[in-house]
């Protein structure tokens, strides 16, 4: 399984793990969210590394890769991946994200942009936007963002209950099959640990704060997305009512750069509909690649 062969690297201030799958000169570097470690790829990963070498890391502070005293903020995140990314004698690579990776990916795209060729981003919006359209319906569907961000709050009560919180979550996708039982117990050993557990609430606190400063202060200067984008969001989660494709073009430099549609299933995108993501990458890269006239 994925989880399975893993290698790792010392950056500046964290361990980072990571699994290599194909030997091909393009890079893919797959970014996963939370609750979940790089074993969600499992299902993609083998079907993109045909002539291609595609690396599925662990973020830091989740799963095998170590803990860092700071550094949750996706900026930071995403200067390890441009670490990782050199560690492996490359340059720039093709990335794709979903949930927390995703915002990851858009932070790494526009910091160092030479760095990523070609940016797929799943079952999200921008951090400002999801900020700014907050209501009745979607803080309650999102209620966990405001729990995480309790400072030890969230800790105290779930250490002990990683199970059962991770099962309210995974709750659709183990009764449908698309999460198998061996890859939830993954995930709740890999946030059973209380350290882990903290950083990945780390993560969601630097929404609320450097996450959201960056995101507000870079749109307002105009700063823009320039890698092609494809967005990809689940028919049955919560994005189904919103036009993702016109809010990602508004935070690109050329919009008719961006596509995307939505996949069967909900916000588990790489899990429900790995079929359909590796197809609509496929097809997506291909066209970057093509001249255009």
């Amino acid at each position: 399984m994925l989880r399975d062969n893993v290698e790792s690297v010392r950056l500046d201030d964290v361990e980072l793990a990571y699994r290599v799958v194909g030997d091909g000169p393009e890079l893919v570097v797959l970014l996963h969210g939370w609750p979940q470690t790089g074993a969600c790829w499992r299902h993609v990963v083998e079907p993109l590394s045909r002539g291609r070498t595609v690396v599925a890391p662990d973020l830091r502070g989740y799963g095998a890769s170590g803990l860092a005293d700071s550094g949750y903020d996706k900026r930071s995140t995403a200067a390890d991946l441009g670490g990782l990314i050199r560690h492996l004698g490359h340059e720039s690579a093709v990335v794709i994200g979903h949930d927390r990776g995703a915002r990851v990916a858009h932070r790494w795209a526009l910091d160092r942009p030479a760095e990523v060729d070609s940016l797929v981003l799943l079952d999200i919006l921008p951090t400002r936007v999801v900020m700014r359209s907050f209501d009745i319906d979607s803080a309650s569907a999102m209620w966990h963002w405001f729990f995480h961000r309790q400072p030890e709050l969230a800790e105290k009560l779930i250490t002990g209950n990683v199970e059962a919180y991770l099962g309210h979550f995974f709750a659709r996708v183990l009764d449908s099959g698309a999460v198998d039982r061996e890859t939830f117990e993954h995930y709740v050993a890999a946030f059973s640990d209380p350290g882990h557990l903290r950083a990945s609430f780390e993560d969601y606190r630097t929404g609320f704060t450097t996450d959201l400063e960056l995101d507000e202060a870079d749109h307002d200067r105009g700063l823009r997305l320039q890698a092609p984008l494809l967005v990809l969001w689940g028919a049955e989660g919560g994005l189904a009512r919103r036009d993702v494709v016109r809010v990602w073009q508004e935070h690109h430099a050329d919009p008719a750069a961006v596509s995307g549609h939505a996949v069967p299933g909900g916000h588990y995108v790489p899990e429900e509909a790995p079929g359909e993501l590796v197809n609509a990458v496929e097809s997506f890269l291909s066209d970057a690649r093509a001249p255009r006239g």
